[in-house]
């Protein structure tokens, strides 16, 4: 029987979680990329900052369904609030400092991954923050995102 992962997709990546200087990063990929920017003297903050792309509100309306993973009886979940939609990227420059680069490493994205992409983009627009977003997929895309990022000045000298 093929196993589920915790939102309730069949796993559709082969990303293995992997420790590094003490960080539990979530893939190789991941590891790749925090190698590279410590290696070219990129100042970076790993999954620091947390961004609201929906805001949660009272929904004051009946609601049948069960929960969502699929499991318990079918029943009114209404009348209550829901929660943020929150995203949190893998890498930024440090958070102490105003928002300029985005690194989202992906492999392989989960579905619901463009869609979120969309709605933080969107929030960035409406924000008017002016900054860089990368979403490498390869150990050469992470490369490419190091070249721009040092073109730019985003690394100490």
């Amino acid at each position: 029987m093929k196993k589920k992962t915790k939102r309730g997709y069949y796993k559709q990546t082969n990303a293995k979680s992997t420790t590094y200087k003490g960080n539990k990063l979530r893939s190789g990929l991941e590891k790749t990329m925090y190698k590279l920017l410590e290696e070219n003297n990129i100042p970076f903050s790993y999954e620091c900052r947390k961004f609201v792309i929906i805001k949660g509100e009272y929904f004051d309306r009946d609601s049948f369904e069960k929960q969502m993973n699929g499991k318990g009886d079918f029943i009114n979940r209404g009348r209550k609030k829901v929660l943020d939609a929150k995203y949190t990227p893998d890498f930024t420059n440090p958070e102490r400092e105003v928002l300029k680069w985005v690194i989202e490493t992906k492999g392989r994205a989960m579905p619901d991954f463009s869609r979120t992409l969309k709605l933080f983009k969107n929030k960035m627009i409406q924000e008017k923050v002016d900054m860089v977003l990368f979403v490498p997929r390869t150990k050469r895309d992470c490369e490419d995102v190091i070249k721009e990022l040092i073109k730019r000045g985003f690394n100490k000298k």
